[in-house]
């Protein structure tokens, strides 16, 4: 059982070439969290109310969310293959986590918000569309899966978790201003992992969309009249 994992591990493959988005993340962070404090400090808000549920801080982590399934999405469709996967990931789990974030419709709450019977359904959708995106990437590309959760490429993924797992640490202790500041930390590595996704997905030179669209439907077509 251990010689194939070290096999796993120790084999060549695709890697995750921006080594500096844990530092870069940290710095971006950082920089929004003071000049959310410094700003709504002036206007009257104690750090606590800055920092508490559906605070200035969760508007900001919303947003960073938001941005990261933009760019994810528009990476998916400019990529192939392994980075076209790995982006359909990042976007169906940062809509996981904005779904998470966003405020619970209640009261005089009614425009940024959601009610809990369409939560658990959407965020049930998300993890489906992921979950078929995970089923026809491994049909297609045997041992693909293994290639994209390999530790070489996907350690910014493990980095996001190990950091959220702080925040709830964190939530656990009730220490609110370094929770959010934690889940910040980690949402601000989904989005730069995003945007660089969908700057790589810029120096591929693919097909169009549209004739992409036709030879993936020829393929499943295919696959369909021959079984």
């Amino acid at each position: 059982m251990l010689m194939p994992i070290l096999t796993w591990l120790r084999s060549s493959g695709p890697t995750w070439h921006y080594k500096r988005i844990w530092l870069d993340a940290l710095i971006i962070t950082l920089c929004l969290n003071v000049l959310a404090w410094m700003i709504f400090s002036k206007m009257g808000m104690s750090t606590h109310d800055i920092f508490n549920e559906d605070g200035p801080i969760e508007d900001i982590q919303s947003a960073s969310l938001a941005i990261t399934a933009l760019f994810a999405v528009m990476a998916a469709l400019g990529t192939r293959i392994l980075a076209r996967f790995v982006a359909i990931a990042t976007a169906c789990i940062s809509i996981v986590f904005f779904m998470r974030e966003m405020p619970i419709c209640r009261g005089s709450m009614t425009v940024f918000c959601v009610s809990k019977t369409w939560l658990p359904i959407i965020i049930g959708l998300v993890a489906l569309v992921l979950l078929l995106a995970t089923i026809v990437f491994e049909y297609r590309h045997r041992g693909g899966v293994l290639r994209a959760i390999h530790p070489r490429l996907s350690w910014p993924l493990a980095l996001v978790a190990a950091v959220l797992g702080c925040s709830q640490l964190a939530e656990h202790f009730d220490i609110v201003v370094m929770e959010e500041s934690i889940e910040s930390y980690g949402f601000m590595i989904l989005t730069l992992s995003s945007v660089w996704l969908f700057r790589f997905s810029r120096t591929q030179h693919l097909p169009p969309l549209r004739t992409r669209a036709k030879a993936s439907l020829h393929k499943v077509k295919h696959v369909f009249l021959h079984h």
